[in-house]
């Protein structure tokens, strides 16, 4: 259940009280959101991304982050997968740059992650593709971010999808290995 707030909080307010609650939440810039786990299709494909993206990156100046949390103007959302190619402190609670974000879609989220936070990581500068991957299927779409800032989208249900900004490509069948879905 979203979070009413009573007075107008602004993202500097919502980031002080989210650092001293035990669970996570968003931010929409109106409303906080807590944040619930996801099915074990959903970790699993989480699990594997980190993992293929740990051995795709290796030692180039990119790292990958499951679930930290990132602010995009007014908002503030945890991608389940986030890459930056900027250095980060280990003590860093906020990200402020990403070049490549992902969400795990689910029932509950997938309005939201398709549009709200769309638009959301669309304000971030350094952005170049946002990933949507489902769970009741392998399926993926990616928004691609042309020079000039327009987004160009595009569905996968096999193979690979290459990530500008990082210049690698991820097998979809790695990314749901240990799941099956009925025909």
């Amino acid at each position: 259940m979203d979070t009413v707030l009573t007075d107008t909080w602004t993202t500097e307010r919502f980031l002080a009280w989210e650092d001293k609650q035990e669970g996570k939440h968003e931010f929409d810039g109106r409303k906080v959101v807590p944040m619930t786990g996801g099915s074990i299709a959903h970790q699993r494909i989480v699990f594997n991304l980190c993992l293929s993206l740990m051995g795709l990156l290796g030692d180039r100046p990119f790292i990958a982050i499951h679930e930290m949390r990132i602010r995009t103007g007014a908002s503030v959302r945890y991608p389940d997968v986030v890459v930056c190619g900027t250095p980060q402190h280990q003590t860093v609670r906020t990200l402020t740059d990403a070049v490549v974000l992902f969400e795990v879609l689910s029932d509950d989220t997938a309005t939201t992650d398709r549009v709200d936070k769309l638009l959301d990581y669309a304000a971030l500068p350094s952005l170049r593709c946002y990933v949507l991957l489902e769970q009741t299927a392998i399926a993926a779409t990616v928004f691609r971010r042309k020079p000039g800032g327009e987004w160009i989208a595009s569905a996968h249900t096999g193979g690979t999808i290459s990530l500008p900004g990082v210049d690698v490509s991820l097998s979809l069948a790695d990314l749901y290995l240990g799941l099956t879905f009925e025909a």
